[in-house]
């Protein structure tokens, strides 16, 4: 599922559930569980879809789901 834009979008959404975490700590953790054909660009794409859709929102440096 995580070869596409969505499939990372959703796998963010599901390591975010309920958490604020600061961007490199949602990549490290994205990245333990990710395929290896998943990349920086595809992680940020995913990122910038979900804020985008105002899925989430960004502090000081921090995610949070909104």
């Amino acid at each position: 599922m995580e070869r596409t834009i969505v499939g990372e979008a959703a796998a963010l959404l599901s390591l975010l559930a309920g958490r604020s975490v600061s961007i490199g700590q949602l990549y490290a953790e994205h990245r333990q569980l990710a395929d290896a054909s998943s990349t920086y660009d595809s992680f940020a794409a995913a990122l910038t879809l979900l804020y985008g859709a105002g899925a989430l929102t960004y502090t000081d440096r921090i995610v949070r789901l909104t």
